[in-house]
């Protein structure tokens, strides 16, 4: 009896081991992916002030009167208050060391910047020229965005499926096999990469000219992919 229970679970295991090794051979593996390319329709823009003065009042008193002015002439621009906000405050001492390796002081340095959504790309250039024409004299990053990403995500990983499809069918038909369903989905990611320009330099007053900035925004990509396991015939 023994001998005949182990011999009918041996039978069921070669049959288990079979059923699953069928099971493997009839799924077709694939990754797809999809790009989706588009205009932006929003900016973010930083430019600061960095002031530098013995005296900490009067650097204090100075760099507040020029953001004050920064953010006062941008909202002049139409862009809404909620729209422009404080990107970053540093106040610090600042000093060097001579050749005897004594530390010298030199006074105090404060770092001041503004971030400022603009929604209408055609605006940016006088976005920028207003702000160093009222005090600023760093311009520190400019990224362009958009304001849908949600549906632009969605248009990229329906592209990537449609390609994962087109390959297994192609594999499928080579194969002699027909897909007759879909025995996973895997999304891995629907990312958007758009232009980004950092730049961080003093200028002088005198350096903005009479004519605006250019500023081109070029195209941002979104970008998905995807792994389906389908099933064939």
């Amino acid at each position: 009896m023994k001998k005949i229970f182990c011999l009918t679970w041996i039978f069921i295991l070669m049959m288990s081991l079979n059923v699953s090794a069928e099971e493997n051979s009839r799924i077709i593996s694939v990754s797809g992916e999809g790009i989706v390319e588009t205009s932006p329709d929003r900016a973010e823009i930083s430019v600061g002030v960095i002031s530098r003065n013995k005296d900490a009042s009067k650097i204090q008193n100075e760099s507040a009167r020029i953001s004050a002015e920064i953010l006062n002439s941008i909202a002049a621009l139409g862009i809404d208050r909620k729209n422009i906000r404080t990107g970053n405050y540093n106040f610090r001492q600042v000093s060097h060391t001579d050749d005897k390796g004594k530390e010298i002081f030199d006074g105090y340095e404060i770092t001041n910047s503004v971030t400022i959504i603009v929604d209408d790309i055609k605006i940016i250039g006088k976005v920028i020229d207003t702000a160093l024409s009222h005090g600023a004299n760093t311009v520190d990053s400019l990224q362009f965005d958009i304001r849908d990403k949600k549906n632009l995500q969605l248009d990229a990983i329906q592209l990537a499926i449609r390609d994962a499809r087109t390959k297994a069918e192609f594999a499928a038909k080579e194969l002699g096999k027909n897909i007759i369903g879909v025995k996973n989905v895997t999304i891995h990611s629907a990312s958007i990469s758009s232009p980004r320009y950092s730049k961080t330099a003093m200028l002088d007053a005198g350096a903005v000219g009479n004519f605006e900035t250019p500023i081109e925004s070029g195209t941002l990509n979104c970008s998905a992919s995807v792994s389906i396991d389908f099933e064939i015939n």
